[in-house]
C-alpha cells in the first residue's frame, strides 16, 4: 500500500515537472513567434516606405531618360521641322548639353534595404515571392540599368573629347550665341559629320536600353509593393 502511494506520488511529481517544462517551452515559443511577427512587420513596413520613395525617384528618372532620347532623335532627324519639334520639348540649351555631352545616372534610395541586408533581418520575411522580387529589383534590373549607365558614360567621354578636338567653338562660343543659333550650329555639325552622328546613334541606343530596363525595374517595383501591401493588410 505504502509502495503504491509512493509510486503515485512520484508519477504526479513527474507529470507536474513535464507540464512545467512544456508550459515554459510553449510560452517561450509563443514569445518568439510574437517577436518574429513584430520584426517581420517592421521589415515589411521599411521596405514599403522605401519602395514609395523609389517609385517617385524612378518616375522622375523615366521622364528625363525619355526626354534625353527625344532630344537626340530630333537632333539627328533630317526632317525640316526637327528644330521646331526640338524647341517644343526643351526650355534651355542646357538640356541639349545633358543629352549630348553628359549622362544621367541611376541611384535610387536604398538605405533601408541595405540596412535590412546588413543586419540579416530579411530572414523574418517568410514569403519567397517577396524575396525573389527584391532580388530581381535590387540585383538584376538595378545592375542592368547601371551597366548601361556605365556604357553611356564611356560614350559621353568620347563625344566630349571628339567635340573638343574637332569643334572647340561649341564650348567656347556657347555663351555668345542665341539659343536658336546654338541649335542650328549643332544640327549642321551632326548633318555634315558622320562620325559624330555615329557617336550619337550609339549613345541613343545605350539610352534606349537603359530606359528599357528601367521599365522592367519599375514593373517589378509595383508588383513587389502590391505583395508587401497585401502581407501588411493580413496582420
Amino acid at each position: 500500500m505504502f509502495k503504491s502511494v509512493s509510486i503515485f506520488k512520484y508519477f504526479i511529481e513527474f507529470i507536474v515537472i513535464v507540464l512545467g517544462v512544456s508550459a515554459s517551452f510553449w510560452v517561450e515559443e509563443y514569445r518568439e513567434t510574437l517577436q518574429n511577427k513584430e520584426e517581420r512587420l517592421k521589415v515589411l513596413n521599411n521596405l514599403k516606405i522605401e519602395l514609395d520613395e523609389i517609385d517617385i525617384f524612378s518616375q522622375e528618372r523615366k521622364m528625363v531618360f525619355n526626354k534625353d532620347e527625344r532630344i537626340l532623335f530630333h537632333l539627328m532627324s533630317e526632317k525640316l521641322n526637327s528644330i521646331d519639334s526640338l524647341k517644343n520639348i526643351i526650355s534651355s540649351y542646357d538640356e541639349v548639353n545633358i543629352a549630348v555631352i553628359d549622362y544621367r545616372g541611376f541611384g535610387p534610395p536604398l538605405n533601408r534595404y541595405n540596412s535590412i541586408i546588413n543586419e540579416g533581418t530579411l530572414k523574418f520575411v517568410e514569403s519567397d515571392s517577396i524575396k525573389q522580387l527584391l532580388s530581381q529589383l535590387h540585383n538584376t534590373f538595378f545592375k542592368y540599368i547601371n551597366a548601361n549607365v556605365s556604357d553611356e558614360k564611356v560614350i559621353q567621354q568620347k563625344i566630349s573629347l571628339y567635340l573638343a578636338d574637332n569643334y572647340p567653338e561649341i564650348f567656347l562660343n556657347q555663351d555668345k550665341l542665341s539659343f536658336d543659333q546654338s541649335l542650328y550650329n549643332l544640327k549642321n555639325i551632326i548633318k555634315n559629320d558622320p562620325n559624330f552622328k555615329a557617336y550619337l546613334k550609339i549613345k541613343s541606343r545605350t539610352m534606349f536600353v537603359k530606359t528599357f530596363f528601367l521599365e522592367k525595374y519599375y514593373d517589378t517595383l509595383i508588383e513587389l509593393r502590391n505583395k508587401i501591401e497585401k502581407k501588411l493588410s493580413e496582420r
